[in-house]
């Protein structure tokens, strides 16, 4: 059995061209935080996925109902902060309006993606010990409505990593569409589907309840293909997804590095690329010396060798890759 690594910690320093704001409130898990579990769970094989497939992800767990996460103060003020960093959005092929990197600009947003109240939280839905993930541009991403109503609010994708959550941070009561909605079936099916030109069919997406502003529909984020529609109605919407990494690092690193080198300041994707990769190699490394075993089998010992620097090879051929990159959706 893997032993697990010991959660990855926030970068020490700032990257060049990012400052934290000054804020008058200090996050306050006591005061910002309302932990409520989601009513309903989804597993991986609900939605088609066969053993074969679910036996190389970390959890078998898809995705839940509606959980509550913040508090009606920490909502308020989660609020305040996206509107005000949202003069940082970019834009990309799926979304026309999100901020990534706000963990940089915003102590309690940094503070709240980071609880580990959160984390313990969300360890027992995701059914695995997880830690916020590696990389800061995936903790605390921020989707804005669109300006155009004819794009929806995101495509059909799934995600660039493995475990996340969708939080609300608008009121929902005050949308007229903006729904998010998740496939009851594989990104397979998605991808074939794609293929040959046809939409997801309308029946087999769904639509969870959001209850209010606070909560969230928690995700095996590479797993599940999900969107959010088009807004019918000009309409402040506003959602925060936070990203976690697994501790047990013999599991499939599933981020996709191409994706968000068209969408990332390169001085921060490459730094925070090489870092979630090297953390990775550590835990492969802490897991060859407990195990590797005794023998003058060369190919066995260079196997153990070789599979605990994949990672970093991996890194280094990313970074370095000139191809043209290409993003992955599904269409509207």
């Amino acid at each position: 059995m893997p032993s697990l690594n010991s959660p990855p910690e926030f970068p020490g320093r700032l990257p060049p061209g990012y400052q934290y704001r000054p804020e008058a409130v200090k996050f306050d898990p006591e005061k910002h935080l309302q932990l409520e579990p989601p009513e309903t769970k989804v597993q991986l094989r609900e939605l088609g996925y066969q053993a074969s497939e679910i036996n190389q992800c970390p959890t078998s767990f898809a995705v839940s109902s509606a959980a509550r996460i913040l508090s009606d103060e920490g909502v308020g003020i989660m609020l305040d902060i996206a509107r005000s960093l949202k003069q940082y959005s970019v834009n990309c092929e799926r979304i026309e309006n999100m901020v990534r990197g706000g963990v940089y600009q915003s102590r309690f947003l940094r503070d709240f993606c980071l609880s580990q109240e959160v984390v313990d939280f969300l360890g027992d839905i995701f059914g695995t010990p997880v830690a916020p993930h590696t990389m800061p541009l995936h903790l605390g991403h921020l989707n804005y409505a669109p300006d155009d109503l004819s794009r929806a609010v995101d495509k059909w994708h799934h995600d660039t990593l493995g475990l996340d959550y969708v939080l609300l941070l608008s009121d929902p009561t005050q949308l007229q569409g903006g729904d998010f909605q998740y496939f009851m079936g594989t990104r397979h099916e998605a991808q074939e589907l794609a293929e040959r030109g046809q939409m997801i069919p309308a029946d087999r997406a769904v639509s969870p309840e959001f209850p209010g502003a606070g909560y969230a529909i928690v995700l095996h984020g590479n797993m599940v293909v999900h969107r959010a529609t088009k807004l019918t109605e000009r309409a402040e919407r506003i959602t925060l997804v936070n990203g976690y990494v697994p501790l047990n690092t013999e599991i499939a690193d599933v981020c996709r590095f191409q994706d968000l080198s068209l969408v990332d300041p390169h001085h921060v994707l490459f730094t925070e690329w090489a870092r979630h990769k090297a953390w990775l190699s550590v835990g492969k490394l802490q897991n060859m010396i407990a195990d590797i075993p005794f023998t003058d089998d060369k190919q066995i010992i260079t196997a153990h060798l070789k599979d605990a620097i994949a990672e970093i090879e991996t890194a280094i051929e990313d970074i370095n890759d000139e191809a043209d990159a290409s993003m992955i959706h599904y269409g509207d």
